[in-house]
């Protein structure tokens, strides 16, 4: 019988604690990697790590946060490899290329990553779109690839409405996990076709109502 957990969990602080926490993400993550995220529960956790499951409770509310942990650390190990990608792109692309290069280096980074797919799966029976809309999920995808990727690609956007960048964040987000958790060949295919394509439009459209708004400024100076 599992352990009912603490009100609040502890936020790890010295170097041990952070090392305990980290080595029960690990574990989730090979868990999950082989036997699927229904296999994880704090008993098997705890006996993967030699750990007490009372200290399992520690750091995690129940076994909801414990997954859903774990399906973040991977989405922040993505992003940092695609924010090095990002960098490292040529500047005289267009925003339209450039989110297409930075797409497939998202969707190779997600499946290099074995348990993501599994984690991801979870997360979205836990968490729903809705908390997407609300600002909940995405984590770090927002503030550290958009962000610079429009900073960078459409420079004249100045500021991007808070609406806007939500709407932009969910869409793709959602169509991207969608590719992600399915599995059929033919319909992956497909579903990749209509990502490049609905960020293509978007980005474009993100251009030219940029381009629209700068435009009369310009024609003020000139006057």
């Amino acid at each position: 019988m599992e352990r009912p957990p603490p009100s609040k969990p502890v936020e790890p602080r010295q170097d041990r604690a952070l090392k305990t926490r980290a080595a029960l993400l690990a574990a989730v993550e090979a868990i999950v990697a082989v036997d699927g995220h229904e296999a994880v529960t704090t008993t098997r956790v705890a006996a993967e790590t030699g750990t007490a499951v009372g200290t399992i409770y520690r750091y995690f509310i129940d076994r909801e946060a414990l997954l859903l942990a774990a399906y973040e650390a991977t989405v922040k190990r993505i992003v940092a490899q695609c924010a090095s990608k990002l960098e490292a792109l040529p500047a005289d692309l267009t925003a339209a290329e450039a989110a297409g290069i930075l797409l497939s280096h998202y969707l190779e980074a997600a499946e290099s990553i074995p348990a993501h797919t599994g984690l991801l799966a979870a997360m979205r029976s836990i968490r729903p779109i809705e908390a997407d809309q609300q600002g909940g999920g995405q984590t770090g995808i927002t503030g550290e690839l958009l962000l610079p990727f429009l900073a960078r690609y459409v420079p004249s956007q100045q500021s991007v409405e808070p609406v806007q960048l939500r709407f932009l964040s969910v869409v793709v987000g959602t169509m991207v996990d969608l590719y992600l958790v399915t599995s059929d060949s033919v319909a992956r295919a497909h579903l990749r076709e209509e990502i490049e394509a609905h960020i293509a439009l978007m980005v474009d459209r993100m251009v030219s109502r940029a381009s629209v708004r700068i435009t009369p400024a310009r024609l003020d100076r000139q006057h």
